[in-house]
């Protein structure tokens, strides 16, 4: 004989489905493992709650967004700031040879082309500078150059960043707009190296038990 919701208890409250009594919790609470108490839900937990940081309430949660983001109407959700509010926000693609600059509609506002042709591995931004740095191969070695969007939208003229130790097989990177340090992926070495911003010190972070490693990214708020 199923139980009936007398006899069941629920902390909370109780509902007949499909011919059967279940407890039920109140929003922002779940059914114990005594199916019959309710605990608090954990919905930092569930994918998709927040766009970028969640923290989890006695009964709710609360979003919010990190710097440079606004937290929109819906409370879970973030948007980037557009400041300046006439510098719109742009996408930046690296194909073999070029660097295109989009417009979020689609539409382009510059390309920067490599010189002679030489190949383009991978480019990184730094934003707080409106800088772009990208690695750019050569016959004989490749090269770390960068170029910066001044606050007319034009560009610069490129400049090119000489790194201390052997920069051949370097064809990844990462930046840390705090620091401005450079993070490099030898895939050849097996090695991770950082550099200061001007490639005069340099010094190997990993080169153990890396087997051919192709990427890196940092978060620089998390240090």
């Amino acid at each position: 004989m199923l139980p009936s919701c007398q006899q069941l208890n629920c902390q909370y409250k109780c509902a007949m489905v499909r011919n059967s009594s279940r407890c039920y919790c109140e929003d922002g609470f779940e059914i114990k493992e005594d199916r019959r108490s309710c605990k608090d839900q954990d919905e930092c937990a569930i994918y998709g709650t927040c766009s970028q940081t969640c923290v989890n309430t006695h009964g709710s949660f609360a979003c919010s967004c990190v710097e440079g983001y606004l937290l929109q109407p819906d409370n879970r959700s973030c948007k980037a700031k557009n400041e300046p509010t006439d510098r719109p926000p742009l996408l930046l693609i690296a194909n073999f040879e070029t660097i295109e600059m989009f417009y979020l509609n689609g539409s382009k506002m510059v390309t920067v082309n490599s010189v002679n042709g030489n190949e383009i591995h991978t480019l990184d931004f730094i934003y707080n500078e409106d800088m772009i740095c990208w690695i750019e191969s050569r016959e004989s070695s490749n090269q770390l150059k960068c170029i910066q969007i001044t606050k007319a939208g034009r560009l610069t003229d490129e400049w090119t960043i000489n790194i201390l130790q052997s920069f051949h097989n370097v064809q990844q990177m990462a930046i840390d707009w705090l620091t401005r340090n450079l993070y490099f992926v030898d895939h050849v070495s097996d090695r991770i190296f950082v550099c200061n911003y001007n490639g005069s010190i340099c010094v190997t972070l990993i080169d153990l038990e890396l087997h051919n490693p192709k990427a890196i990214a940092v978060d620089p708020i998390a240090g």
